[in-house]
């Protein structure tokens, strides 16, 4: 579905609710006469409720298989990540010691192949850093948390080559803003 055509279903749908609401507010501004309303207004609650339930159960089935993440594929690389105030290192296996993070500090930037499904692994050695992805234009890809003790894994596919940045985007101390790791997504070798 389009995003203009999701726009104007919202947009239907939330004129329809709004008209609901007008009717029963302008309806109970007087008192009723017997108990005869009532009882026509109890009927009304079951088919309503049923209504809504089904309405909420259509929009979730329709939703959830479009969710933004892989179903069932298998990367064709996987990226460790690991924060440490302030730098982030980006390796091709998992660091757990303060060493193996400066070792991997220092060595050159690891190589992507365009195209290719790519899993980073996300996780930090001391406090809390976003791990935010941005393209050689400066254009944000993605971002996830980078805690310690726990993996957050992020999914991309990078489409064109070149040299790409990752920020932190949550403050982290006062050399916050220093806080950064490169990556480089080059052509596949035939």
């Amino acid at each position: 579905m389009s995003p203009i055509a999701a726009f104007w279903l919202w947009a239907l749908i939330t004129l329809i609710v709004v008209a609901v609401y007008a009717h029963f507010v302008l309806s109970t501004r007087t008192p009723a006469e017997g108990e005869d309303y009532y009882k026509a207004i109890g009927q009304l609650r079951r088919p309503l409720f049923v209504f809504l339930a089904l309405l909420l159960l259509i929009s979730f089935a329709l939703s959830v298989p479009r969710l933004p993440y892989p179903r069932g594929q298998i990367p064709d690389k996987v990226v460790y990540v690991t924060a440490k105030q302030f730098a982030f290192a980006i390796t091709e296996k998992p660091i757990s010691t303060d060493e193996e993070f400066e070792e991997a500090t220092t060595a050159p930037p690891i190589q992507i192949p365009v195209g290719a499904l790519t899993e980073f692994r996300v996780t930090s050695l001391d406090v809390n850093h976003g791990f935010s992805l941005y393209d050689p234009d400066g254009k944000l890809l993605g971002q996830t948390q980078a805690m310690p003790g726990y993996v957050n894994r992020l999914f991309m596919r990078f489409d064109r080559p070149g040299t790409y940045l990752s920020l932190c985007l949550e403050y982290c101390g006062i050399a916050h803003h220093t806080m950064r790791g490169i990556f480089e997504v080059v052509l596949k070798e035939e």
